[in-house]
């Protein structure tokens, strides 16, 4: 599984600000997974802060993208948020389980994320970029 795709040209959406969080995130989902492969004594410390930053920068790219999608009226906003939260919740828990589960899996976390971002990206976020681009286009014309 390559975890950092974010240089193969289907995972761009076509709006900068994003691809580059996008690139961002699977950077952490690759640190976490590195970390998860390495047998260094420290690689347990390394999934725990590297949980904890991708939480916090993944509040931190869905409020942006929310706000894009506000600013261009995106139809599909609250549905799109919702997917967010959902997100959110379930990362919550792998940093729970991550600090207080001896029997957890960090692969686990690494798999699943990566699944999550990649379909979500190829799917509800080249949906809102299409139609980020066509509002922008609409507007300069």
């Amino acid at each position: 599984m390559n975890v950092r795709p974010f240089l193969d040209a289907k995972f761009l959406v076509g709006v900068s600000r994003i691809d580059h969080e996008h690139r961002t995130l699977f950077q952490i989902i690759g640190t976490v997974h590195d970390a998860c492969q390495s047998s260094d004594p420290s690689a347990a410390q390394t999934v725990r802060s590297a949980v904890v930053e991708l939480f916090d920068y993944t509040r931190t790219h869905f409020a942006s993208e929310e706000a894009l999608m506000k600013e261009a009226a995106y139809p599909a906003l609250a549905a799109h948020a919702e997917l967010h939260q959902d997100l959110l919740a379930r990362v919550r828990d792998f940093e729970i389980r991550v600090e207080f589960d001896a029997n957890f899996d960090p692969a686990e976390l690494a798999t699943f994320l990566y699944n999550w971002l990649a379909n979500h990206i190829l799917v509800e976020d080249k949906t809102f970029g299409d139609y980020y681009r066509g509002v922008e286009a609409a507007a300069s014309a």
